[in-house]
């Protein structure tokens, strides 16, 4: 069973949820297309690191793809590590392409949806995610990701998806 990142849900955004995450500890890839970028996380968390230690999968899968007409939107993928790993314990990757990091916490506006998740469903719960924004005072601070919860055999209308943005209250000025 995949166990999921711990989080508090802060309040109701309309349809959106505002929630706090502590710290994440996350392997990354960048620049490389779904499916190269899940076959070397998946490596590294079945053995494929510097202890050979396996490391149980977490939820959610972590992506966000890049616009190839701006070189800063990079895209990438990372599978968060359990909440008991730290930078400090986490097995050192074997390949290069694959990044150990560490994300600040903080608050994230996060919308469910179920379905696939291609790129037009995505983008239409990005844009209500945005609005929602709008409507509860605050922006964001960052690009906006995907966060996929079950395994890619699971059927499309089973599945549970949600898209997500680093958040900060909206300052007014008088």
């Amino acid at each position: 069973m995949t166990s999921s990142i711990p989080y508090e849900v802060v309040k109701h955004l309309g349809d959106a949820e505002l929630r706090r995450y502590d710290d994440l500890i996350l392997i990354s890839v960048y620049g490389m297309d779904d499916n190269d970028s899940f076959g070397l996380l998946f490596q590294y968390i079945g053995g494929g690191n510097e202890a050979g230690k396996k490391i149980p999968m977490t939820a959610p899968v972590v992506s966000r793809g890049g616009d190839p007409t701006n070189p800063d939107s990079e895209g990438h993928m990372s599978f968060l590590l359990p909440a008991n790993m730290g930078l400090e314990n986490a097995p050192r990757p074997q390949d290069s392409r694959v990044i150990l990091e560490k994300k600040e916490g903080g608050f994230f506006a996060v919308m469910r949806f179920r379905g696939r998740a291609g790129g037009n469903d995505v983008q239409k719960m990005t844009y209500e995610l945005v609005a929602q924004l709008e409507e509860a005072d605050y922006d964001m601070d960052g690009r906006p990701f995907l966060l996929r919860y079950n395994s890619p055999f699971t059927p499309g209308f089973m599945r549970h998806n949600e898209v997500a943005v680093r958040v900060v209250p909206r300052t007014t000025v008088n």
